[in-house]
């Protein structure tokens, strides 16, 4: 019956100070542990190292001076330490770290105190966590509670320290809050932390009546990198771009990498716009040298929206707005610079937030119609073909320049499918004017960026060709010089798949580009076409009809067609002529025509023959 009862006794107390050491809370148990602990203190030393051993938590019990006079087997294994290793040597001076001893000694000194007394043991504990250094160096944090072991008088006899490793946990906890808080990418705060320090500077600019300016940026260059270099030089770009914003500001602002090739700053406390201003030149100055990726030299710009605190908004939503539409504004101006909010910039981004909704029911709505401008063989004055131009005609903002919403559609992705519905209508007609007897007609048709980009545009032309019965070789696609020189060695492996089909391809704004002759004569093309802006002074200015001479030269030297644009006077017309242009297009033979006045010229013309 006594081994029994010793058994019970000593699972009794190991179940309490396990439970004890988790942190429960409960006041006569932790005064029952406590009562045990301190009888077996005295009567069995053994038996309470046994006890003590069958414990998960780090059980340290100490003299009133701190010496250790017990040292169970869980610090044993955390620390590499054996009780001979400890005892009767200061517990601070020997397991804790020289950050936390002195902290730790203040503790053991409070609790140690000779007059202490109390009936209530759970009133004096203390906790805390701190680090305790192990045998071979390396540090644990511990999770701490301290508590005393009275006399029978009620004096302090020993004091008790029970403790959790919770050096994980902590470890787990911080990389949690790293993650909710900053880019795992770029190591920069992220949009959480961002729009906290956004909003602390907005509440502290209110409150001292300050100014701060909040600056949206935009890598310029960063799509083309990452679909030319990868994804990995994509992120290995941001990183190193992340790394220089930092140098531009001071330890007081914030640099966050909101998403994409996005950053945002936070200048708190400015002074006067100068200050952003200075900023944001020392961003594009940092910005002008190179970025080394791997073996890759690449040069990447940095377009640059700034928003001031009261002047551009006074809440968070419409700072960011307003930042980011002067951001796209210094886009729109060439890029690598920066621009400043005004109201205006805001009408006019409200003006392209309408247009984009309304372009995107515009074909569901029938909004779209065709005209069709007559391009004139010279050396015959005959009708040689026609360009196909998109009309739009909206019920909010009657009729909207093709200048305005193309790029509207072109950003938004939008061109794609509105492209496809000016391919399939032209080849409508083309075929109505075919089957009419005009069997000579080309019909030029512009294809944009992202059509000429798109993964299924062979087959997307295909199919409408298949549909409408229209022949290829009466069909002319147009592309401008920008688009097929952006990635040239692409470009001629579609342009060649596009050739294959017998579909003529044209350069349009031929002049206005980067062309080199190496690739020009690569390029699988039947025609040039010679911008306007060189035919409007042709006749008045050397430069333009030097450009314009060495282009038709050129071109007939590649054995191509050449068609001068904006063609609106006789002066023009007879210079072009005189240098064996092949073929015009202009107000002076003929505006834009709807295709029912198109056809009545083709048919004037016929009759006139």
């Amino acid at each position: 019956m006594a081994r029994d009862s010793q058994e019970m006794d000593k699972r009794q107390m190991s179940n309490e100070l396990c439970k004890m050491s988790q942190g429960i809370s409960d006041n006569k148990m932790e005064e029952g542990v406590m009562s045990v602990l301190q009888e077996k203190l005295y009567d069995n030393s053994s038996f309470l190292a046994a006890i003590l051993d069958t414990v998960g938590a780090l059980v340290l019990v100490t003299d009133r001076d701190g010496c250790v006079v017990r040292f169970n087997r869980a610090c044993e294994r955390l620390t590499g330490y054996v009780y001979d290793d400890v005892k009767g040597k200061v517990a601070w001076d020997i397991l804790w770290s020289k950050e936390d001893a002195e902290a730790v000694k203040e503790i053991f000194s409070s609790l140690s105190y000779d007059k202490f007394h109390t009936t209530h043991l759970s009133d004096n504990k203390q906790a805390n966590e701190s680090y305790w250094v192990c045998k071979s160096g390396s540090q644990r944090l511990i999770s701490w509670s301290y508590n005393v072991i009275l006399d029978q008088n009620g004096y302090v006899s020993y004091l008790l320290a029970t403790g959790i490793d919770v050096t994980q946990h902590r470890l787990v906890e911080r990389r949690l809050d790293y993650l909710t808080h900053f880019d795992s990418l770029t190591d920069l705060p992220n949009r959480t932390l961002f729009y906290d320090r956004l909003s602390n500077a907005l509440g502290q600019a209110r409150r001292y009546d300050q100014m701060f300016a909040l600056l949206f940026l935009d890598l310029d260059g960063f799509k083309y990198v990452n679909d030319t270099l990868g994804h990995d030089m994509g992120d290995l770009l941001l990183k190193k771009a992340a790394k220089k914003l930092p140098l531009c500001v001071r330890n007081s602002d914030t640099v966050a990498h909101i998403g994409g090739d996005e950053f945002v700053i936070i200048l708190p406390m400015i002074n006067d716009i100068r200050d952003a201003a200075i900023v944001a030149d020392k961003i594009l100055d940092v910005f002008t040298k190179s970025f080394q990726l791997d073996n890759h030299e690449c040069f990447v710009g940095v377009s640059i929206g700034i928003s001031i605190y009261p002047t551009d908004g006074d809440d968070i939503d419409t700072l960011l707005k307003n930042a980011d539409i002067s951001m796209y504004k210094a886009k729109d101006t060439g890029k690598n610079n920066y621009k400043f909010y005004n109201s205006d910039m805001n009408a006019k981004a409200m003006r392209r937030l309408k247009l984009e909704n309304n372009l995107r029911r515009a074909l569901q709505r029938s909004e779209f119609t065709l005209n069709f401008q007559p391009k004139y063989e010279l050396s015959c004055d005959t009708i040689a073909g026609m360009e196909t131009l998109i009309r739009w005609n909206t019920p909010q903002h009657g009729f909207v320049s093709p200048v305005e919403f193309i790029p509207v559609a072109e950003e938004t992705g939008l061109i794609i499918p509105i492209g496809e519905w000016v391919l399939r209508k032209s080849c409508f007609y083309g075929k109505q004017w075919q089957e009419s007897g005009h069997k000579h007609l080309i019909m030029a048709v512009n294809l944009s960026a992202r059509q000429f980009k798109s993964y299924d545009l062979i087959k997307s032309i295909e199919s409408i060709l298949e549909e409408t019965g229209y022949n290829p070789e009466q069909l002319e696609l147009e592309l401008t010089e920008s688009v097929v020189m952006e990635d040239a060695e692409s470009a001629i492996k579609v342009l060649r798949n596009i050739k294959n089909m017998g579909i003529h391809i044209a350069i349009d704004d031929f002049g206005m580009g980067y062309s080199s002759l190496s690739y020009l004569k690569r390029f699988p093309i039947d025609r040039l076409k010679i911008d306007r802006s060189f035919v409007n002074d042709i006749t008045t200015d050397t430069d333009d009809a030097a450009i314009a001479t060495a282009i038709i030269a050129m071109a007939h030297s590649l054995k191509l067609k050449v068609t001068a644009e904006g063609v609106e006077t006789v002066e023009q017309l007879e210079f072009l002529r005189s240098l064996n242009c092949d073929e015009a297009q202009g107000y002076l033979f003929s505006k834009p025509l709807v295709p029912e006045k198109f056809t009545e010229l083709l048919q004037n013309q016929k009759t006139s023959e």
